[in-house]
């Protein structure tokens, strides 16, 4: 049996514990577990509804100092979502999305109260990216809304999708976001070099999207592909490739990333698929 030593009652429901020999600390979850309780007084184990364990002492401070600017209601409902997406994904994740959705739907709610708008521009690129976990979002939103009686904006969906994204794969949201900003980037020069807007959800644009996701993941793990027909493109469809060697350049420069000649070759292919579908 795992004995839980309390260090701090964080609120009712939450305590800090270390394991009986203090060489781990453990977030405790459970209704009314911390209710009049003292450090060093042990857990019931009946009343312990969820154990958050964190190796990174940083992270068990920023909860810490986190959980006294949020409601009970928001914390609840945050472990309530976090439980779907156990249930969803049946498959380990990066705890840290304890701390990173709670200060997200927090401030969300703070914004909605206060008539804050904040929008997503990559919105449609995230909903692309990430398709299976966007569609699962919606629903959780909904979720939360009714749990919270709030009505956040579908923008939403997309914060939520990249929080999940970013656990699931275990990776910062930043690189997410660096990714859906970098796409974004893509197709707005592409727009801009074939002066005509790609229609939303078109198969061409998502096709684009997707495989501009997996050529920006290929290039940073240094996985080349052919570029065997790259000669015979150039001279097929010289407007297409110039556009795909200027997005090569402009991600090179702008962050560092070497797209390669080969994926230059697939890319060409689908801005010549953009380009016939208005011809």
């Amino acid at each position: 049996m795992n004995v839980y030593v309390i260090k701090k009652a964080l609120n009712n429901n939450i305590v800090l514990c270390s394991d009986e020999k203090n060489e781990n600390e453990f977030i405790v979850l459970g209704k009314g577990i911390g209710f009049n309780k003292k450090p060093n007084e042990t857990v019931e184990e009946d009343k312990v509804e969820k154990i958050y364990f964190n190796k990174n002492t940083e992270h068990i401070n920023q909860y810490q100092k986190l959980l006294p600017k949020c409601s009970d209601e928001i914390i609840t409902v945050v472990e309530e979502v976090i439980d779907m997406i156990e249930k969803k994904f049946n498959t380990d994740y990066d705890e840290y999305i304890h701390i990173a959705l709670l200060d997200h739907l927090n401030f969300s709610v703070y914004r909605y109260e206060n008539n804050i708008n904040i929008s997503n521009i990559f919105l449609e690129e995230i909903s692309v990216m990430y398709d299976k976990i966007y569609d699962f979002s919606k629903t959780l939103l909904t979720y939360i809304n009714k749990r919270l009686n709030v009505n956040l904006p579908e923008t939403e969906i997309a914060f939520i999708t990249l929080h999940i994204h970013s656990a699931l794969n275990k990776q910062s949201s930043q690189k997410s976001v660096a990714y859906a900003q970098i796409i974004n980037q893509s197709i707005n020069y592409i727009e801009q070099e074939l002066n005509f807007k790609i229609k939303d959800k078109s198969i061409e644009k998502i096709r684009l999207i997707t495989h501009l996701k997996f050529a920006l993941k290929r290039a940073e793990e240094k996985i080349q592909i052919s570029d065997e027909v790259i000669g015979v493109l150039s001279q097929k469809y010289p407007v297409a490739h110039n556009i795909a060697k200027g997005i090569a350049k402009i991600v090179n420069d702008n962050y560092k990333i070497k797209i390669e000649k080969g994926e230059v070759s697939y890319l060409t292919i689908h801005i010549q698929n953009i380009i016939n579908s208005v011809q």
